[in-house]
């Protein structure tokens, strides 16, 4: 049976003080502890992503994440090799099918800027790193309204590989 019940949206990003995400496809910074919770909040999820962010994933792992559902959305669907647990799509409505068919409550959406544009809206929470550095890149998180989200800061943190400062935090949406 076919369940249309929404999944739950959780966003996860790492930003730096002036909005930066990437830079020339890669994340412009290194921070085992942020890459060690991504793979804790996403493992054996769906995990959803634009092409140049799978593209992204790929050119720095090798491959698609292991042991997770990798869900890519792009127009240029011919640009993405079929790989194992890799489904491509070019339209929302086929991610949200997809979901419902595999019986799958939870959605991760792991960038870039326009998989974020479209998913803030209906997001239920949002993971995010702070990274407490201004940082260069040509890649930025989309604006957003702090003002309808609960958040509880994680103490700062320091990397010791690059000496980053940084904080996690998680956002819940607030129900009206």
């Amino acid at each position: 049976m076919i369940h249309n019940s929404k999944p739950l949206v959780t966003i996860l990003v790492a930003i730096s003080e002036n909005g930066v995400i990437g830079n020339n496809g890669k994340l412009p910074w290194h921070i085992s502890d942020d890459l060690k919770r991504f793979k804790k909040i996403t493992l054996n999820q769906p995990v959803l992503m634009g092409r140049k962010t799978y593209e992204s994933v790929v050119n720095n792992i090798g491959g698609a994440l292991p042991e997770r559902e990798n869900l890519v959305l792009t127009k240029q669907k011919n640009r993405i090799e079929n790989a194992h647990n890799v489904h491509i799509f070019d339209n929302i409505k086929d991610v949200y099918c997809w979901l419902a068919v595999n019986q799958k409550k939870n959605l991760m959406v792991a960038g870039g800027t326009s998989i974020y544009k479209i998913f803030l809206p209906v997001a239920d929470k949002l993971e995010i790193t702070h990274i407490k550095k201004k940082i260069n890149g040509d890649t930025f998180f989309p604006e957003w309204n702090q003002e309808i989200w609960h958040v509880k800061h994680g103490p700062i943190l320091k990397d010791k590989q690059n000496e980053l400062s940084y904080r996690f935090s998680t956002y819940s949406k607030i129900k009206f």
